[in-house]
């Protein structure tokens, strides 16, 4: 979301949870000099989908009960006006065309307007980044979720790894816990927990998988960006890839499995983990994804600081690897440390290698086609750095990888097999040991036909 977009954004959230949104709607549309424009923009920031009616009464109507039935936007990343006006460009191409990894981004030569090609578009967010006069949106979902904390409907936050650091130096994960309860929601977690099940599970699969030297694995499970070039591009390798669901989806799932009709939504800083939370086969897990731009403009339109607030203690239940999985590298850390402690045998075939950035992803896995790689184990992440170098980060990703290291190793847990309380809630699930997780073919796992 585009600066330009912030404090409209905090007004539309505060007006509708006080009940004065349809009062300040024609407050809003002074906002901008074309009417529709402002209907578009409107809609958007409101996370649901275009509503195509020219009369203001009927408009905030529709709109209102959108919000209402939860109709959240489908498209993920949306053009919101005609951008015809020149902008930096690199071999005749506009920023947002050249920053696009997968050229979803198409010119009209005689308007110089751009447009998405849906079919192409990964939801990765980098055109919403880079453009400066805010044409390109990624769709919030803030306010269908606002409406259900305003009636007091039970939902967690799941919070991503990458969250060390991002609210400020010395905001801890207590205080962002009381944050998010002071708003409305039921309680926060960290998914670094779902990532350290993942982390033993995806030990279990290369213990079977790997016998060998020159046998290798992909890793999948983090970025969806890393899962779509997989899927779209190189659907040779995909029988190579991990069947594991993300982190956010593990999370999700254990949190519903263990609360019932609870709402879960994601907090991170990714864009494309909007895209990943409506994927068919694993829709069940999340209901809402939040970047973490958005959240700290909804702790401002509700006037909390979570720097001022005292916190709400909790006991450490994630490992140091689980937090690691914020970085690039981490993923491969975490699992070589679960391998040593549980197959010792096997560390002399365990060689990693770790990509991030769409470039150095491709030219992984076009080396991995030709048969140029000699690892193990693969993992990719599609921003630069890692998560903590996601689109909707608040803070550059080199102080985000500092912060999530010194987090990380600063758990009292130093290996996921450690936790009592992964342990409990995994035999609350039906696991009653690593075996039984190894043969898990429903929660943890999907698909990719």
């Amino acid at each position: 979301m585009n600066e330009k977009y912030h404090d409209l954004y905090k007004g539309l959230i505060r007006a509708y949870y006080d009940s004065h949104f349809e009062d300040e709607f024609a407050k809003f549309l002074e906002h901008f000099e074309d009417k529709n424009e402002a209907k578009s923009v409107l809609a958007t920031l409101c996370g649901v989908e275009e509503i195509k009616t020219k009369d203001d009464h009927e408009f905030v109507y529709q709109l209102i009960n959108a919000i209402t039935r939860s109709q959240v936007r489908d498209k993920i990343v949306t053009k919101v006006s005609a951008c015809s006006e020149d902008c930096e460009t690199t071999d005749g191409k506009s920023k947002c065309m050249n920053v696009c990894p997968f050229e979803a981004i198409k010119r009209d030569d005689k308007t110089g307007d751009k447009w998405i090609e849906e079919e192409l578009c990964m939801s990765c967010g980098r055109c919403v980044e880079v453009c400066d006069m805010g044409h390109y949106m990624d769709v919030p979902q803030s306010m269908p979720l606002v409406d259900l904390l305003k009636n007091n409907e039970e939902v967690i936050a799941m919070v991503a790894p990458a969250i060390a650091g991002q609210f400020g130096p010395d905001v801890t994960l207590d205080q962002l816990r009381e944050a998010f309860i002071k708003i409305g929601f039921l309680d926060m977690f960290e998914v670094a927990m779902a990532a350290d099940v993942l982390s033993m599970k995806e030990a279990l699969e290369y213990n079977e998988l790997v016998t060998e030297e020159g046998d290798f694995m992909i890793t999948s499970c983090c970025c969806p960006m890393w899962v779509s070039m997989l899927k779209k591009l190189y659907n040779n390798l995909v029988p190579e890839v991990s069947p594991s669901v993300s982190p956010m989806v593990a999370m999700g799932r254990i949190i519903k499995a263990l609360n019932g009709d609870v709402k879960c939504v994601f907090v991170g800083p990714c864009i494309a983990k909007k895209a990943e939370a409506k994927e068919a086969d694993i829709s069940d897990s999340t209901d809402y994804v939040l970047t973490f731009q958005e959240v700290q403009l909804l702790f401002e339109a509700f006037d909390i600081d979570p720097g001022k607030l005292k916190g709400v203690p909790s006991l450490d239940y994630a490992s140091t690897g689980g937090r690691l999985y914020a970085r690039a590298g981490g993923v491969s850390e975490a699992v070589f440390d679960v391998i040593d402690q549980m197959f010792p045998e096997k560390r002399k075939f365990f060689t990693s290698l770790h990509v991030d950035g769409i470039k150095d992803c491709k030219k992984m896995l076009n080396d991995l086609e030709a048969g140029h790689v000699r690892a193990s184990f693969i993992e990719g992440m599609g921003c630069s750095g890692g998560c903590v170098g996601g689109p909707k980060a608040i803070i550059p990703a080199e102080e985000g990888k500092e912060f999530a290291n010194k987090f990380a190793h600063e758990s009292a847990i130093k290996m996921p097999m450690h936790s009592q309380i992964i342990e409990e809630i995994l035999n609350k699930l039906g696991f009653k040991d690593l075996e039984d997780l190894r043969n898990d073919h429903s929660m943890f796992e999907r698909k990719f036909d």
